[in-house]
């Protein structure tokens, strides 16, 4: 007989010291949960299911960078793990927080390592998060490894914003223009036209265009949609198919601007991550196995593939990485000195340390060259749809 699947219930309730707890239980369903509680003589006040819990909850990169920074200072000064947490549940953290925290705490009584515990959360601890605190344990420096994981996911969380800073405003502007240039084709340009034709108003070509586009926008609405539902289409392919993930990825690397900061990012964080893993005695073949289930990009994440086989097969890195020639010659020297002179951990430091300075550099121009740029556009778009509506006013005295 098949034993029944076992599902973790997350409760808060008053023990029979007439003291407030809250902990995690395991049972194979709500009322076997509850009986479970009355057998410890604990009354329960919230009773949930942990799996539904965290599916719908998220917690952000910056709260698990404080929460690894306040684990690791606790630890440092001697706190016993079990008791750090417990400290540090007493803090006004968001709900879903406590609760996984309250997770980590009871496997951890249970005997269960805290890495082994993490594990349970992918989508809020990643391989290499768990991987270093493995580490940690076993050589009796956690409290490092935690610092070494803040500092690494900071750096992380400050390059992914200064990308985003530098999409979020053309962006913005662009989905302003597009919604101004549709209000006056649906709603503007058609009172016009309708002037214009009871007039019987010989148009300008300019205008005759605008108008009919106009007219297809408004009478063939359906034809607008094609391209919202072939993008639609190609975002949900995208996500399924590693084919067209791959090709998506590989011209999107080759957009002026973009693909090159993109690049700048991705090479950014695989020499940060690959500095954090190698400076905890993580073997390279080990770190880009870790970096594969890190990568997003399709391109980056089949070269790290080869790497990583190459590297098994006894290749050295740096020759590893000039065949997969998607890496730059200035990465490829600077790992090469590092292997030949037995520092490659600081050579990731500074390849990781040039390309963010770069970024920023990118960013800061890019800002600067997109502002009077984007006016221009706004200017050309919607100053073209006005003076196209606006030129067969100015015949309007001859007309008439």
């Amino acid at each position: 007989m098949r034993p029944t699947a076992q599902k973790r219930y997350q409760w808060s309730g008053i023990t029979l010291q007439g003291t407030k707890s809250q902990g995690v239980c395991e049972a194979p369903h709500f009322k076997a949960a509850k009986k479970n509680l009355q057998r410890q003589g604990i009354a329960y006040i919230k009773l949930r299911r942990e799996k539904f819990f965290f599916r719908r909850q998220k917690i952000s990169a910056k709260q698990t960078v404080i929460f690894y920074r306040q684990l690791a200072t606790l630890i440092a000064a001697g706190v016993p793990l079990t008791r750090g947490l417990h400290i540090l549940l007493q803090n006004r953290a968001a709900d879903f927080l406590q609760q996984l925290i309250t997770a980590l705490k009871a496997d951890i009584e249970k005997g269960v390592y805290l890495s082994s515990a993490m594990k349970k959360y992918p989508r809020i601890f990643d391989a290499l998060t768990c991987h270093l605190i493995h580490i940690g344990e076993q050589s009796g420096t956690l409290e490092t490894m935690l610092l070494r994981i803040a500092t690494h996911k900071e750096k992380s969380l400050r390059l992914k914003n200064k990308i985003k800073q530098a999409l979020f405003y053309p962006a913005i502007i662009t989905c302003t223009a597009v919604c101004v240039a549709l209000t006056l084709l649906l709603f503007v340009v058609p009172q016009f036209a309708e002037l214009f034709d009871n007039l019987h108003a010989s148009l300008p070509s300019f205008t005759r265009q605008v108008i009919n586009v106009s007219y297809v926008i408004s009478h063939y609405y359906w034809l607008t949609s094609v391209p919202i539902l072939f993008a639609i289409g190609l975002a949900y392919r995208y996500q399924h198919s590693p084919t067209v993930k791959l090709i998506t990825d590989k011209y999107f690397l080759k957009i002026p601007i973009a693909g090159e900061l993109v690049k700048k990012f991705i090479l950014a964080r695989f020499t940060r991550t690959l500095t954090t893993t190698v400076a905890a005695g993580t073997p390279i073949n080990d770190a880009m196995k870790m970096l594969i289930d890190i990568n997003h990009n399709e391109v980056f994440k089949q070269a790290t593939q080869q790497l990583q086989t190459d590297i098994a097969a006894g290749q050295s890195l740096h020759i590893a990485m000039r065949r997969a020639a998607i890496f730059p010659a200035l990465v490829i020297q600077m790992i090469q000195v590092g292997e030949e002179s037995g520092s490659l951990e600081q050579m990731f430091e500074k390849i990781a340390t040039f390309y963010e300075a770069e970024i920023d550099y990118t960013v800061h121009n890019f800002s600067q060259l997109l502002e009077p740029l984007i006016i221009i556009i706004l200017g050309v778009l919607i100053g073209g749809l006005v003076v196209a509506m606006y030129l067969p006013i100015f015949k309007l005295g001859t007309i008439l």
